[in-house]
C-alpha cells in the first residue's frame, strides 16, 4: 500500500532525527565528553521513538515504566539564594549561564597508592608543612579558577542553599536534612583532596579528619590556631579555642570540667551512632526524590549533632549567624570544615562497619542521583551517588582510633520500676489539676503549639510483639522553625526530674539541633528518634503509653512550632 504524502514526511524525519542522535552520541561517546542534559534529552527522544515503534500493542517491561526519581542539579539554573534570611548572597561559578562539557568519573588506578587520612592531633610537622603549602597555593589561586579555595568554599554555598534548581524542575536543591547528607559532603571533600595533593605533586596526599568523638580529639586542634599559617582563621568563637573541650551537643557555654565534658560527649555519640541510628533512615536521612512532591526534611542524627551542633561551637558569636563556620553559606571558608567533614564521612564508615553494610540504600534514585564537581585537572565531573559508596575504590582509607563512646550505654537516671511509679503519680496529680481548672481535652492537643516552654506529652505506646527487624521510633512531626537563629531542644521519655538530665542518663532520646536555611524552602520537618534500646533500658517496652517530654534549651525554641509526637514502627 503506498504512503501518502503526511506519512512519507513523517518517516524521513523520523529517519533523519535518528541520524542525527546516531552521530551525536557517537561523537560524545567517542572524545568521553558530554554537555549536561544532552544525554538526559537523547534517552527522552529515544524513548519517544521506541514508544512509537513499539506501539500500542508492543511489550514494554517493569524497568521501562519506572519513571527515574533521581536528583541532579540544573547547572544553568544558578541565582543569588538566602545565607541568611536577612541576606542575600550570589555564590554562583562565572559563565553558568551556558551549558559546560563534563565527563562521567571514574575510578582512580587501583595501582595508585591509597591515601590514609589520620587524625589531626596524631600528624607530625612534616605533614603539617605539605599541607600547609598546598593550601597556600590553592590559596592564591584566581577566583576564575575552579580549584581556587574561594570556589571551592562556594561549592558548600551553592549546593546547600538552593542556589541550583533540579534538573527538568524549578525546584530549588539541597543536600542537608535528607539522605544526600553524607554523599554529597564525600564527594566534596574527595575532589578537594586531590585537588591539594596535585597543588604539591604528592599523589598520597590526604586530608587529616579531626577526631572530636575521641578524648583525645575534643579540642580545636593546634593547628588551626597558629596565626602565621594557612590554616588560621579569624571568623571563630575564641572562647572555644585550646584547651576549651568541644562541646558535641552545643546549645551554650557551660561551666563543666574536661573531664565531664568529656564523658558526656561520649555519652552522647553512644546515642547518636549506637541506640538512636539502628536504621538507615535515621541515621542516613529522609529519602529525597525528583521534583517539588519529592522534597523531605528528616534529618539523620549525625547531621543534627555532632554536625550542626559543632559547626556552632565553632563560629563566631560576634557575627549574626555565627559565621563563618554557624551558616551553609560561610561554613566551608574556614579550612577547619575540611577536617570537620572528614570525621563526618569517617563516622559513615565505621556505622557502615558496626552492621555489616545491612543497612546501606540499594534505592536506584538515590544511587543514581548526582552531582558536578571539578577534579585536579579541571575537569567538570559528574559523580553519581552510588560511585562514592566505597572508599577502598575511590583510593582513601581512615586510620582507625579506639572508640570509647561504644562502651558507653547509659544507665536510668532512676531505677526502672520507682520511676514507673512516680510517674503514675504524677499523672494522677495533673489530671486532678486540669479537672479543677477546666482545662479542655482540645487545650491539651499538641498542633500548632509553640515550643516556648518544656512540652511533656503522654504518646500511646502502641505495643505489639514487634518483628526482629523493626524499630520503635517516636516521630515529632510537623517541625516548623521561623526566623534564622540557632534552634535546639532536646527530648527524653518518662522524665521524673528536669533537674536530673543529661544525654548521660538513659532517658535522653535525642536532639533536635537546626541551623536554619539550606534551601530547605517552606517544608516542615519530621524529627525521627529510635527509642527500641531505650525503651528496653527503662522497662516500658510494653507500657500501653510511655511519657514524651520535649525539652527548650535555646530561647529561639520559641520560634518553633509542632504539628504533634507520636510512636510508629521502622523495618
Amino acid at each position: 500500500m503506498a504512503l501518502g504524502p503526511c506519512k512519507w514526511i513523517s518517516t524521513i524525519t523520523f529517519a533523519f532525527l535518528l541520524l542525527i542522535f546516531t552521530v551525536t552520541l557517537w561523537s560524545l561517546e567517542s572524545n568521553q565528553v558530554q554537555y549536561p542534559f544532552a544525554g538526559d534529552l537523547t534517552k527522552m527522544i529515544l524513548g519517544k521513538l521506541e514508544g512509537w515503534s513499539l506501539g500500542k500493542h508492543g511489550v514494554i517491561t517493569e524497568e521501562s515504566k519506572r519513571e527515574t526519581k533521581s536528583v541532579g542539579p540544573n547547572m544553568t539554573s544558578c541565582h543569588p539564594s538566602y545565607g541568611r534570611t536577612d541576606l542575600l548572597v550570589d555564590c554562583c561559578p562565572p559563565g553558568f549561564q551556558s551549558p559546560l562539557p563534563f565527563v562521567d568519573f571514574q575510578f582512580p588506578d587501583p595501582q595508585s597508592p591509597l591515601r590514609i587520612r589520620r587524625p589531626v592531633h596524631a600528624v607530625d610537622a612534616d605533614y603539617i608543612a605539605k599541607y600547609d603549602k598546598a593550601l597556600s597555593i590553592m590559596k592564591s589561586l584566581p577566583h576564575h579558577d575552579p580549584r581556587s579555595f574561594s570556589r571551592q568554599a562556594n561549592l558548600h554555598c551553592l549546593f546547600c542553599t538552593g542556589a541550583y534548581d533540579q534538573q527538568n524542575s524549578n525546584a530549588p536543591l539541597s543536600i542537608h536534612r535528607t539522605w544526600f547528607f553524607f554523599p554529597w559532603h564525600r564527594m566534596m571533600i574527595y575532589f578537594h583532596e586531590r585537588i591539594l595533593g596535585s597543588l604539591i605533586g604528592d599523589e598520597t596526599f590526604a586530608l587529616p579528619y579531626w577526631a572530636w568523638d575521641i578524648p583525645q580529639g575534643m579540642v580545636i586542634p593546634d593547628m588551626y590556631t597558629n596565626n602565621s599559617s594557612s590554616f588560621y582563621h579569624t571568623m571563630r568563637d575564641v572562647s572555644h579555642l585550646p584547651p576549651q573541650t568541644a562541646d558535641l551537643n552545643y546549645v551554650s557555654d557551660t561551666n563543666l570540667s574536661p573531664e565531664d565534658q568529656i564523658d558526656l560527649n561520649l555519652a552522647f555519640m553512644y546515642n547518636q551512632m549506637v541506640s538512636g541510628a539502628r536504621k538507615t533512615e535515621l541515621f542516613m536521612g529522609c529519602t529525597y526524590k525528583a521534583g517539588k512532591e519529592g522534597y523531605c526534611n528528616g534529618p539523620g542524627t549525625i547531621e543534627l549533632a555532632p554536625h550542626n551542633a559543632l559547626h556552632t561551637w565553632i563560629g563566631s558569636s560576634l557575627n549574626p549567624g555565627r559565621e563563618d563556620m554557624g551558616k551553609f553559606y560561610s561554613a566551608a571558608k574556614d579550612p577547619i570544615f575540611y577536617a570537620h567533614h572528614a570525621n563526618i564521612d569517617r563516622l559513615w564508615e565505621v556505622w557502615r562497619e558496626a552492621h555489616k553494610q545491612q543497612l546501606d540504600i540499594k534505592d536506584p534514585d538515590w544511587l543514581d542521583s548526582f552531582f558536578y564537581f571539578y577534579d585536579e585537572n579541571l575537569r567538570l565531573v559528574r559523580v553519581k551517588v552510588g560511585d562514592v559508596v566505597d572508599t577502598i575504590k575511590l583510593g582513601y582509607s581512615y586510620e582507625q582510633v579506639h572508640r570509647p563512646w561504644l562502651n558507653m550505654r547509659p544507665k536510668p537516671s532512676y531505677p526502672p520500676k520507682l520511676a514507673r511509679q512516680m510517674l503514675k503519680t504524677k499523672e494522677k496529680n495533673k489530671l486532678e489539676m486540669l479537672s479543677r481548672t477546666h482545662v479542655s481535652s482540645s487545650e491539651l492537643d499538641t498542633h500548632g503549639r509553640a515550643l516556648d516552654a518544656s512540652l511533656t506529652v503522654k504518646v500511646r505506646n502502641h505495643w505489639r510483639k514487634k518483628e526482629k527487624e523493626e524499630e520503635k521510633v517516636i516521630v515529632v512531626h510537623g517541625l516548623e522553625v521561623k526566623g534564622d537563629a540557632y534552634v535546639k531542644f532536646d527530648v527524653y521519655v518518662n522524665l521524673i526530674d528536669q533537674f536530673k538530665i543529661s544525654p548521660k542518663f538513659r532517658e535522653f532520646a535525642g536532639t533536635f539541633a537546626h541551623i536554619p536555611g539550606g534551601g530547605a524552602g517552606k517544608r516542615k520537618i519530621d524529627l525521627k528518634l529510635g527509642v527500641s534500646e531505650l525503651l528496653e533500658d527503662l522497662e516500658a517496652d510494653e507500657d500501653e503509653s510511655i511519657w514524651v517530654t520535649l525539652l527548650p534549651t535555646t530561647p529561639s525554641c520559641s520560634n518553633v512550632t509542632i504539628g504533634g509526637v507520636r510512636m510508629q514502627y521502622i523495618k
